[in-house]
């Protein structure tokens, strides 16, 4: 009987060390690298390209003879809409993150442009002059529900829309010169939220849906501004003596990142919305714009020209550690992020 048990114990002993052995030889878990896509005209014309934060993996999603450019993915990271003229006329598109999939959801010969998700993934607004004006629409992802936001004889454009789901802010010239508009997303409730003789542009939302940034010439000079969704209520952000580019949010909504032409050339700046500081963390002769934020918050996508020609680099927040990522030349500022998974709400016992 000593012997059967001093055996058994034995061989517990034996397979939990194998055990511990092989658990230690497995190698660490890690996140996924984060991806992005971007469009370049390396082939010979506008193309959607995917590549991860760190440069591997880049593959090219759209091969199609025609213009094929303003990549947004669904805040689901499942679908990205882009834009395409492979049919005769600029249409809205859809495809998987792989590529596959590719299908024409407007349909119709006007002019269509700015694809925008819904919060949900579940509904695009877009531009179209299918009306004989610009005007914004929205549609279900499969193209159907079709409702014209917007509804004014003037020129509106570049919608975006807000994190709440509730309302779409767009670019519109109904009081005389271009304006940011907030609306319902019947078109209801219309309110002016610049209200100046001056240029406006550019509406970012933040994460969090309690501020919009834009762009404005009210000082002078092109110069960063949010608004407070709840009180309308304008702030600047930028210095605005020099010439300032639009801007991308933190992650938190704390933050805001943008291009200004501090000494002459392009740097990349970070201003702390809490406290006014404003951080240039590139600091280069060369030519630095258009950050992106990662979902994570701990990367920056941006555009420079350092080694010749535009091309795409992920650095830390800080600025450290900056790489090429596209492989190559990239085609304009249309670069963005894939989302991250919206954690799962908690179930209820």
């Amino acid at each position: 009987m000593k012997v059967i048990i001093r055996v058994a114990t034995l061989c517990r002993q034996t397979a939990l060390t194998v055990s511990v052995a092989l658990l230690c030889a497995l190698p660490a878990y890690t996140e996924p690298p984060q991806q992005l896509v971007f469009v370049s005209s390396r082939a010979g014309n506008p193309d959607i390209y995917r590549v991860s934060e760190d440069g591997s993996g880049l593959r090219r999603l759209t091969k199609s003879p025609a213009e094929d450019f303003r990549a947004h993915w669904s805040p689901d990271g499942r679908t990205i809409a882009f834009v395409s003229d492979r049919d005769g006329d600029q249409e809205i598109y859809l495809m998987a993150p792989d590529g596959s999939g590719q299908r024409n959801i407007t349909r119709n010969p006007a002019y269509e442009d700015h694809p925008c998700w819904s919060p949900d993934s579940k509904w695009i607004a877009f531009a179209s002059d299918r009306d004989d004006n610009a005007e914004v629409w929205v549609c279900a992802r499969d193209g159907t529900g079709l409702l014209n936001v917007s509804r004014h004889p003037s020129w509106d454009n570049f919608p975006v829309w807000s994190p709440a789901g509730d309302s779409i802010a767009l670019l519109t010239d109904r009081d005389k010169n271009q304006e940011i508009m907030i609306c319902r997303l019947d078109g209801s409730a219309p309110v002016n939220i610049t209200k100046h003789d001056a240029w406006d542009g550019d509406p970012v939302y933040s994460p969090d849906g309690k501020f919009l940034s834009f762009r404005t010439h009210r000082d002078g000079n092109i110069g960063v501004y949010t608004c407070d969704t709840a009180s309308f209520a304008l702030k600047k952000a930028s210095l605005n003596t020099v010439w300032n580019e639009a801007a991308s949010w933190s992650p938190d909504s704390t933050k805001l990142i943008y291009a200004a032409s501090l000494e002459g050339n392009r740097d990349i700046v970070i201003a702390d919305l809490q406290s006014g500081q404003r951080t240039n963390i590139t600091k280069s002769p060369t030519n630095e714009w258009a950050p992106q934020w990662s979902p994570d918050g701990g990367k920056i996508a941006f555009l420079s020209d350092r080694d010749g020609g535009t091309r795409l680099y992920v650095m830390n927040v800080d600025g450290t550690g900056a790489r090429e990522v596209s492989g190559g030349i990239v085609s304009g500022d249309e670069h963005a992020w894939r989302p991250l998974p919206r954690p799962k709400p908690a179930q209820t016992p």
